[in-house]
């Protein structure tokens, strides 16, 4: 506050209630008078810091900015011409440092005598002032207004005002806090809210905060009145409240001997009054009119705030609840994106069209990562009833451990609560997101804000670091299980003494919409977008990227349907924070939003859609999977999570099944139940044979319930309980591109192609899962984003599918290959592609097919190997593949020639894997046991050779290994937990075979992924207990340069090999 603190004297404060006959005390005081200063200010950039010393206040500055705003949208710093990235947007000006803005500014002559300020709102960072040559201080609150006391500088007439300005890092808050982070509104420099002059009285209503408490029926009013006359004053202090029940006037009388004073009054309120809620978002207003005396002069002032009367707390210590009643959080964050500014509004509309539009989402909280936003922001969710979980603006590992931020960070967690604690929305502080260091700091904080703002819940940190004083933890308890929805996360929770809310659900990408680009008409270009663009035109995809858009897009929301919905079956958890609505473009181009980062819908999905999985009222069914055959019956038990405003009396729970064309194939109710808001009900269970389904089909199961708006959807895949999985007369089915499969197909035959790891030249793990957050950030797993198919292609015909990844495909990409065609011809475009991820573009597939010579081949890398009696969809996939090969409707249209094939497929199987040790006899030429020699067990060191033993090396033959080594009571091995590369050198020309093995003999269930020369080979699954031997055939293709290189990145722990040698045809 603009109070000097520090040079308090005793005070002595005497609070009565009186009655609305003390007339004098109602008289309303003039408002303060308030000079506007936004426009156009004198400006300099101070890149070399030398401003002050050169007493740049002294003199007027000649360049022109306008404030509020920042010198990205005034044209002011270095323009930003360094190459294009995908980690974030990219600003157009760029500057770090200090910026001095000036302007002249008139004091009236009425003002002789007042109290005057400088009020900066959301100053980026540190700020300066100087009336004429006389500095009035500094302030550096990234949170709060800055405002400079300014009585004794300004008398009547004209002044010069500067302001310095200064965006380089004050404190190590972390560098991708978002309250300082480039990664999103990026570290701009300015003042981009009110900036304005005021004037006030002497004695003032320094600070009006309300307190109420719900169950005593009343609101605790604390008033604050400074005193700058250097004399004691008395008088006092009339509040009037607007809402049911408050007496007409409650006087509070004060005797101010020193600086401040504070006085209390308790204002009751009546059973009529509402309390505020997403469902009832009551506001209510109290004013506060100051007459004070001392000496001959009086003194008046007045203070207006709005409140919501409202009680935010547990039930039973371990569930959240809002005015006495469970309560669902159901949340996304905001990162501080937004893009045309670089920096966040402070105007009161743009925040409403935000949170309105979460609303119509189903939301009802929002989560601000790692920074605090401006008043207007808590202004609008007062209105529109959301409940905000605001941080202190820190992300670092090392709290308490870096004493100047330390302190800063405290005071900032005092600022907000000062600044923003009367707001109803205003429910959570937490001390910053994903905090390291000491847990005795962050208790601190945790106690300092419980004990100066009881209005609010408070934590430690997100994710983890929770200590024992919280009120709620933020967790990390989330993610999928699977093609199933009967799981959910009660254990997970069990342990927690206090409310539980998911940290960070979903972030699942979508891939880039590049009409978004024209929106990027500020501050922000969107390079990393327009780098996507052309990396997709050089490799001839442009064309389908509005198609990968939509496809990821439609997967991506099929898994937050089932994650958010997971956390909604789990027994007494308290709410979800997802990451996010809307997109996140920093942090690697983080794309995981349904919406992009203007909050405008991308057209995957109606709002309307979302709240059916998402909102107050969400009906629920767990089912153990999610495909079946005509020989089972579904079952499914129904639930409904229930966060409404009023409990349901004898609601009916409605089923109904019907086909891909929207035909009812069976249908039924329940057996009507209350259910209670606040808590998550059982209905019943449903049960449908499946044996006169029209077999294969997509069904889709909707759970409602009678009278209300409440329903919800699941599709199902129903296939027959037998087909056919034998190869049509005249059909090849093979499993390796070998001599046969090239015979027959030179013979003009019909091929099917089964391709494993092993057959592929290039190929990319498979998976269900999509990139995770951003695959710049995140470059573990498969990093692909979606299957995108034509569902009416031949080949699907018995597969009934969308053209995007479905529950369906689960089984089917667990385990398969996606096959790298960047070789094939520019139009070439695979059956089922699989969408690779912006940061590579490959062109992928899973099922592609050609013309080759006379013959036709069709390739399939998906997973259709093993139990298929078990596995229904792979079952029917396999069936109806064979069918297409077998039909006349298969004929490619295009062509592949013999030199794109062999870039495709290795002749034969190039891996193969065996529990059994090889027999090394005949031409070893060399024979390595890995790391046997290493001095110091259960250490891990960088590789040097005489840590290893060679058996055999022949002349001409070396190895090198790129990782580290490790040795205890178990055994030894070269191991790393990132890549591990074994490096040979050998005769150009050399064949033979090149073996290694694998041993986790912890049992770990380690999972590599191996390349052997550049290209994958497969995935080693758990090569526990005796280990695996891996044997590659080495072709004079492979060491044409005499150099042979196997690496292993693993997937999961880290890789280990113990021995390899080298055999010679």
């Amino acid at each position: 506050m603009a109070v000097r603190v520090g040079s308090y004297r005793s005070f002595i404060v005497m609070a009565t209630l009186l009655s609305s006959l003390l007339s004098l005390s109602c008289q309303a005081a003039p408002a303060p008078a308030v000079i506007p200063l936004q426009g156009e200010w004198g400006f300099r950039l101070d890149p070399e810091n030398v401003g002050v010393s050169q007493g740049w206040f002294r003199a007027p500055l000649s360049q022109r900015a306008k404030l509020p705003g920042s010198t990205d949208e005034n044209g002011y710093g270095t323009r930003n011409t360094r190459p294009p990235d995908l980690n974030h947007l990219s600003r157009i000006w760029e500057y770090a440092g200090p910026a001095w803005y000036q302007r002249e500014v008139e004091v009236p002559d009425d003002w002789n005598g007042k109290r005057i300020t400088l009020f900066l709102e959301r100053c980026h960072w540190e700020s300066r002032v100087w009336v004429d040559d006389r500095p009035a201080g500094m302030q550096d609150s990234l949170c709060v207004p800055h405002v400079y006391d300014l009585t004794h500088l300004l008398s009547p007439g004209k002044h010069r005002l500067s302001l310095r300005i200064d965006n380089t890092i004050k404190y190590d808050v972390g560098d991708n806090a978002h309250s300082v982070t480039e990664q999103t509104q990026t570290n701009w420099n300015g003042v981009i809210g009110r900036i304005e002059l005021r004037a006030s009285d002497p004695v003032w209503i320094e600070d009006l905060q309300a307190y109420p408490n719900v169950d005593a029926h009343v609101v605790r009013v604390r008033i604050t009145v400074g005193n700058l006359t250097g004399n004691g004053v008395s008088g006092h202090v009339t509040l009037a409240a607007s809402w049911p029940g408050a007496p007409k006037g409650v006087s509070v009388a004060f005797s101010n001997a020193g600086e401040r004073a504070i006085a209390e009054a308790e204002i009751p309120f009546g059973p009529e009054t509402r309390l505020w809620s997403e469902f009832s978002p009551a506001l209510y207003q109290l004013s506060a009119s100051l007459s004070a005396g001392g000496g001959s002069r009086t003194y008046r002032d007045e203070r207006l705030v709005t409140i919501g009367i409202r009680k935010l707390g547990t039930i039973n210590g371990r569930e959240l609840a809002i005015n006495g009643r469970r309560a669902f959080m159901r949340g996304t964050l905001e990162c501080c994106v937004f893009p045309l500014t670089g920096y966040p509004p402070t105007t009161i509309d743009p925040w409403l069209r935000i949170f309105r539009i979460a609303r119509s989402y189903g939301l009802n909280h929002m989560r601000f990562h790692s920074w605090c936003p401006p008043e207007a922001a808590f202004a609008a969710a007062d209105k529109t009833g959301f409940l905000l979980h605001v941080e202190a603006p820190q992300w670092v590992g090392n709290v308490g451990r870096d004493a100047p931020r330390d302190r800063f960070v405290q005071a900032e967690v005092e600022r907000i609560l000062d600044a923003y604690g009367n707001h109803p929305s205003f429910g959570m502080l937490c001390m910053g997101n994903e905090l390291g260091g000491d847990p005795s700091y962050l208790s601190g904080l945790v106690r300092l804000g419980q004990a100066r703002d009881p209005r609010h819940l408070y934590t430690s940190s997100t994710a983890w670091s929770h200590v024992p004083e919280n009120d709620y933890n933020v967790v990390v308890v989330r993610g999928l299980h699977g093609p199933t929805t009967d799981a959910d996360f009660r254990t997970a929770i069990a342990s927690s003494t206090v409310p539980t809310i998911s940290h960070e659900v979903g972030q699942w990408t979508i891939y880039p919409n590049l009409e978004e680009i024209r929106k990027y008409t500020g501050v922000l270009r969107p390079r990393n977008f327009e780098l996507i663009r052309s990396d997709l035109a050089n490799k001839h995809m442009l064309d389908q990227a509005p198609a990968f858009t939509r496809a990821s897009g439609r997967f991506m929301l099929a898994l937050y349907k089932e994650e958010i919905e997971v956390l909604l079956r789990t027994p007494g958890h308290s709410g979800f924070q997802l990451l996010d609505l809307h997109d996140f473009p920093g942090q690697g181009t983080a794309l995981v939003g349904t919406l992009d980062p203007f909050w405008d819908s991308k057209g995957l999905i109606a709002p309307a859609r979302f709240r059916r999985f998402c909102g107050p009222t969400v009906p629920l069914l767990r089912m153990k999977k999610r495909t079946f055959t005509t020989d089972e019956t579904f079952a499914a038990d129904a639930e409904v999570s229930h966060f409404g405003a009023a409990a349901l009396s004898r609601a009916v729970p409605e089923w109904v099944v019907k086909d891909a064309n929207g035909s009812v194939l069976a249908h039924g109710a329940l057996s009507p139940r209350d259910v209670p808001a606040g808590a998550l009900t059982p209905l019943g269970r449903l049960e449908v044979p499946l044996a006169t389904m029209p077999a294969p089909c997509k069904l889709t199961v909707t759970l409602s319930l009678r009278g209300t708006d409440a329903a919800n959807d699941w599709e199902i895949w129903v296939y027959p309980a037998r087909v056919e999985t034998s190869a049509p007369d005249g059909v090849v089915v093979s499993r390796a591109w070998d001599d046969a499969t090239r015979a027959a197909l030179a013979a003009g035959k019909s091929v099917l192609l089964l391709a494993s790891a092993g057959t592929l030249v290039r190929s990319i793990q498979g998976s269900f899962t999509p990139v995770f957050w951003s695959p710049v950030w995140f470059r573990g797993g498969a990093g692909t984003m979606s299957i995108l198919c034509n569902p009416r292609h031949p080949a699907l015909a018995a597969f009934p599918t969308d053209e995007y990844t479905n529950w369906q495909w689960y089984d089917l990409l667990q385990g398969s290959r996606s096959v790298v065609l960047d070789s094939t011809p520019a139009g070439y475009r695979p059956i089922v592609q699989v969408i690779d991820n912006f940061s590579r573009n490959h062109k992928l597939g899973n099922l592609f097919e050609a013309k080759v010579g006379p013959g036709r081949l069709l390739v399939c890398s998906l997973n259709l190997s093993g139990d298929l009696q078990h596995r229904p969809a792979a079952r029917q996939m396999l069936h109806s593949l064979l069918a297409y090969v077998g039909s006349r409707a298969f004929r490619p249209s295009q062509e592949l020639d013999g030199a794109t094939l062999s870039g495709l497929f290795r002749n034969g199987v190039a891996m193969q894997r065996s529990a059994q040790a090889p027999n090394l006899r005949g031409n070893l030429v060399l024979h390595v046991t890995a790391a046997v020699r290493v001095p110091k067990p259960e250490t891990p060191e960088p590789w040097r050779p005489e840590a290893d033993e060679v058996l055999v090396r022949q002349d001409g033959y070396d190895y090198s290994v790129r990782g580290s080594t490790w040795r205890d009571s178990v055994g030894a091995a070269w191991h790393d937990s990132s890549e591990l590369v074994v490096r040979i050198t050998c005769p150009k020309g050399f064949t033979g075979k090149l073996y290694a093995h694998f041993h986790d003999w912890n049992n770990l269930n380690r999972v590599a992924e191996l390349t052997f020369q550049g290209a994958d080979v497969g995935t080693l699954d758990a090569y526990n207990g005796p280990g695996a031997w891996v044997t590659l055939a080495v072709t004079a293709r492979d060491s044409a340069n005499g150099v042979l290189e196997l690496a292993a990145q693993p997937s999961v722990a880290n890789v280990m090999i113990t021995e390899v040698a080298l055999v010679g045809e």
